[in-house]
């Protein structure tokens, strides 16, 4: 016997495999690929259903501004993975094939109730989300910037606003005060 037949035949053994889970490549193909070979164990489908347990605790005690989960794990554990996944699956707007990035993964967990607490959970509690890699985020900056100041950035990107700071504070003040289309209007002047 050769070690390709305990492979499913209908997957090219010899095709690329990524080292790494990147969070900002979700090319709808490569998604497609990702979650298509995602293995969910006992175990992984367990710590989502606690997780999922706990956001939605949180969230019907009017914790929605509380909610915080700290992923740890040795090197090739699945925390991007799982991660990623269940981030997508709470936007909307990330589809494969048409279909919800949520119904992808729920079809990978072996669950029924970690199945149905991800759709509850994702559809009743609605939330932005914002795939961040400190590590990544931190080398591309060429610095090693407190947590904080990089979710911050993070957050004026996805918000539409400059990175720079002072702009951005503009940009904020301006919309709050109901004049921002004004100033580009006179900007573009």
């Amino acid at each position: 016997m050769e070690i390709k037949q305990l492979f499913d035949p209908s997957r090219d053994i010899y095709r690329s495999i990524e080292k790494v889970i990147a969070y900002g490549i979700s090319q709808e193909e490569r998604l497609r690929k990702e979650i298509s070979e995602y293995v969910v164990t006992d175990a992984i489908d367990d710590q989502f259903n606690q997780l999922l347990t706990k956001m939605q605790v949180a969230m019907e005690a009017g914790g929605e501004n509380e909610v915080g989960v700290w992923v740890s794990g040795f090197y090739g554990s699945g925390k991007s993975s799982f991660t990623k996944y269940l981030g997508l699956a709470f936007d909307d707007s990330v589809t494969i094939d048409g279909v919800p990035f949520r119904q992808h993964l729920q079809d990978r967990l072996k669950n029924t109730t970690t199945r149905q607490l991800l759709s509850t959970v994702s559809k009743r509690f609605p939330a932005a989300v914002l795939m961040l890699d400190l590590a990544t985020e931190q080398v591309s900056g060429a610095t090693m910037e407190e947590v904080s100041s990089v979710l911050y950035y993070k957050v004026l990107q996805w918000a539409g606003y400059s990175r720079n700071l002072k702009v951005a504070a503009l940009e904020r003040r301006l919309k709050q005060e109901g004049r921002f289309d004004e100033f580009l209007k006179l900007f573009e002047e």
